[in-house]
């Protein structure tokens, strides 16, 4: 059971990922690896100036704008594992944002929506154990590098896989976890990024991949894919 399959609604960059499947079997009420403005985090249209397909990449660019000040290279792409890989599917999402201003403040958030039953985050001294996180439907959780590794396991219910999502340790910020309606057992996970001032000339570059794991020893698995995502060499370009 390998394969992912999903679709892009180019205009609304902050609902990432949509209708997924993996291996067929559909993932629903998931909307992963979206970009949005923290500043404006309202999922406003927001139309490609370019966008294109280049192998198992999609490529969209979206001009500075009133509500973001920065222009945003967006590139998606398909993962498929490698023989020995223990993932079934995975996507990367790599954001470089630059501006023709003298300095500008280029905070983005990179987003996701899903159902959770658990979720898990590893730490950072010994990423192959991992940290129950209560739900956040009782109070928003937000945490940051000096106490973890910048990787979440969700284990959505009536599902036979689990999903981790996970920053570069390059890039890794902060993290927020957020329940936005009473009851529900959906989460929206928000990895801040670009926290610092931006110059122009200068390009700023993040990395961060969602990988769909077997339920039974998912903890462990993710943990190795942390680990080779963090050893992986650094983006050309976008």
């Amino acid at each position: 059971m390998t394969g992912l399959a999903a679709r892009l609604d180019l205009t609304r960059p902050a609902d990432g990922l949509l209708d997924v499947t993996v291996g067929g079997r559909p993932w629903h009420a998931v909307r992963l690896l979206g970009v949005v403005a923290v500043a404006s985090p309202q999922n406003a249209a927001d139309a490609p100036t370019e966008s294109h397909v280049r192998g198992a990449d999609l490529v969209v660019a979206y001009e500075a704008s009133a509500h973001r000040p920065v222009r945003v290279d967006a590139l998606w792409r398909a993962v498929a594992p490698a023989v020995g890989d223990k993932f079934l599917a995975a996507a990367d999402l790599i954001v470089s944002v630059r501006t023709d201003l003298l300095d500008s403040r280029p905070e983005l958030g990179v987003q996701s929506v899903l159902p959770a039953c658990e979720i898990v985050r590893l730490t950072a001294r010994d990423p192959m154990a991992g940290a129950a996180l209560p739900h956040p439907e009782n109070a928003p959780a937000a945490f940051g590098p000096e106490n973890g590794a910048g990787c979440l396991l969700f284990r959505p219910p009536e599902q036979s896989l689990s999903y981790a999502e996970m920053v570069h340790p390059d890039d890794f910020q902060r993290d927020e976890l957020h329940c936005d309606a009473a009851g529900s057992r959906e989460v929206r996970v928000v990895h801040r990024l670009f926290s610092m001032s931006l110059e122009k000339g200068v390009i700023l570059r993040a990395r961060v991949r969602g990988v769909f794991v077997p339920r039974c020893d998912d903890a462990r698995i993710a943990a190795e894919c942390y680990a080779a995502f963090a050893a992986a060499d650094p983006p050309l370009g976008t």
